[in-house]
């Protein structure tokens, strides 16, 4: 089946980002399978790169303040959602797509994050989604997206924090 508008399975970041610093602000539950994506994407970037990769996890808003206070030039929130296409597709967007919608289990948390990033920064703001698999409690990441989290990684680690490396 050939992706649907947008989605993919590999992501070229650099092109989609532009010029600038990047700050990754990873989401996720990592007790509900893929769910935990965005936060273990997260979480290895901040091994290579500090502050500028935020492992948000469950509670998002709790970490703006660390990620505004960079003073990057792009943010990616990152998150599991399902945005209708094959396990471990990923999609970029702007976060206005997530109000009023249910593509996130997050999606309170993520329009509260973008909403006061905008508000609090001149920072450009993307949503970086993965299309789970499976969500149970208990569960790693499905391999699919194991898969894409290693993909992610290498892409965004062209493009984080970029000079500004702390």
């Amino acid at each position: 089946m050939p992706p649907q508008d947008g989605l993919r399975r590999v992501i070229d970041l650099k092109p989609e980002l532009g010029c600038g610093s990047v700050c990754i602000l990873g989401v996720g539950n990592r007790d509900r399978g893929d769910d935990g994506v965005g936060s273990i994407v997260a979480e290895r970037l901040s091994a290579q790169f500090g502050s500028w990769a935020v492992d948000g996890g469950t509670v998002p808003e709790n970490h703006l303040e660390k990620v505004a206070r960079l003073d990057a030039d792009t943010v990616v929130l990152i998150d599991a959602a399902d945005a209708g296409g094959a396990p471990g597709d990923v999609k970029l967007l702007d976060p206005a797509a997530i109000a009023g919608g249910n593509l996130s289990t997050h999606a309170l948390s993520l329009t509260m994050a973008s909403d006061y990033l905008a508000a609090r920064t001149g920072a450009t703001l993307r949503l970086l989604t993965v299309q789970p698999l499976a969500v149970d409690m208990g569960r790693g990441l499905s391999s699919v997206v194991l898969k894409t989290a290693d993909e992610l990684v290498s892409a965004l680690a062209a493009v984080i924090g970029r000079d500004k490396v702390t």
